[in-house]
């Protein structure tokens, strides 16, 4: 209803126009000739009611369809914008989820290889094989850390005419549980287990010697205490309430180790201080350090253990790497013979210089 009076209204304005125009082209042909006159008459021509009523339905119309059309148009492109965007989002890296896991692994291999015939300078032909691999898994959100290691390295020498000879053994996991007291301070517990994986001799000229096997030491510890964490790359853990254990299966070895002929556990109790650091010096070059001390509350606490790893790692390229590797170990329990047979607690040093392949793999 409301339409179709506009429509009646929009033919009334059109109607009044058209019949202002004719008048004022009336006014205009009177100052004209009769012959100009004769000529507009014959020419000009007012439309009818009707004729009007035709054009306004017709310009409605016209109107109508170009409405419909814009809001077509007006839909395709609102169609097209929206495929648009969900294409451009689809081509969008997707967030990644967060991941409060760090996770390394670090693998060397090294190989030598000496070979020599009819040699006047005189020597000996071998060949030496040495891998190592540090496992690393550490969880950290809000104020719990968890961090874990795991360390295997284990090297022979094979002299031609000679045996297999060990060079290189270890078996180490370290686990962490930390809960963040302060910014820097955290109340923790550490557990440590160390053993060896073969069987390791004393060789002499004469006799070779069985002085370890697996298991024949295996060290253990669970430590209670607090650890300060300055910076990312080193902390120091003191626990004055630690336990371990001393386990020597072979029952010929277990005093060269500490404990009696019979017994195969040494129970430990004591405090333990230890320094961790791990630290990229220069470009490519990285020191990893861990000291550990013990005093045994039980047995001579005056007497302070010592075990210092360090390692200098320095990576050539992606693949190739010179690492070097030491170990020093002070134990007042374990006696250890020199060449005239007398044993009595020694510093115990390792070294070992790797140049070969080398391989991390992390998640970050």
């Amino acid at each position: 209803m409301t339409l179709r009076r506009t429509e009646v209204d929009m033919k009334k304005i059109f109607l009044i126009l058209v019949l202002c125009f004719a008048g004022v082209a009336s006014a205009t042909a009177q100052n004209y000739t009769m012959k100009d006159t004769l000529k507009v008459k014959d020419t000009l021509r007012v439309p009818t009611y009707e004729e009007l009523e035709r054009m306004c339905i017709q310009l409605a119309a016209k109107v109508d369809s170009a409405r419909q059309r814009a809001i077509e148009d007006s839909i395709l492109i609102a169609k097209f914008i929206e495929e648009s965007r969900q294409v451009g989002l689809a081509s969008l890296p997707k967030p990644k989820k967060p991941t409060f896991w760090t996770n390394t692994l670090l693998s060397q291999f090294n190989f030598s290889q000496t070979s020599l015939s009819n040699w006047a300078a005189g020597g000996n032909s071998s060949v030496s094989l040495g891998g190592y691999i540090d496992a690393r898994a550490n969880y950290n959100k809000n104020s719990l850390i968890f961090e874990n290691r795991f360390q295997m390295g284990y090297g022979f020498v094979k002299m031609f005419g000679d045996i297999f000879k060990k060079t290189d053994d270890r078996l180490l996991l370290d686990s962490k549980f930390g809960y963040r007291a302060t910014d820097k301070l955290y109340v923790s517990a550490v557990f440590s287990a160390k053993t060896q994986m073969d069987k390791g001799y004393k060789y002499s000229a004469s006799d070779t010697t069985l002085v370890s096997q697996f298991a024949a030491p295996f060290y253990s510890t669970l430590a209670f205490g607090l650890e300060y964490k300055p910076f990312d790359w080193i902390s120091v853990n003191f626990a004055p309430l630690t336990g371990g254990v001393v386990v020597v299966t072979r029952p010929e070895l277990r005093t060269k180790y500490g404990n009696k002929e019979d017994q195969k556990v040494r129970k430990e109790f004591g405090t333990q201080l230890k320094v961790n650091l791990a630290k990229e010096v220069v470009k490519n070059v990285k020191l990893t350090t861990d000291l550990t001390l013990f005093s045994d509350y039980l047995n001579d606490p005056q007497n302070i253990k010592v075990n210092w790893d360090l390692s200098l790692s320095m990576q050539v390229n992606k693949l190739l790497s010179a690492n070097i590797r030491t170990n020093l170990i002070y134990d007042d329990k374990i006696k250890i013979a020199d060449q005239d047979g007398n044993a009595a607690p020694r510093v115990q040093f390792q070294e070992v210089l790797s140049i070969g392949l080398s391989y991390t793999i992390s998640n970050k």
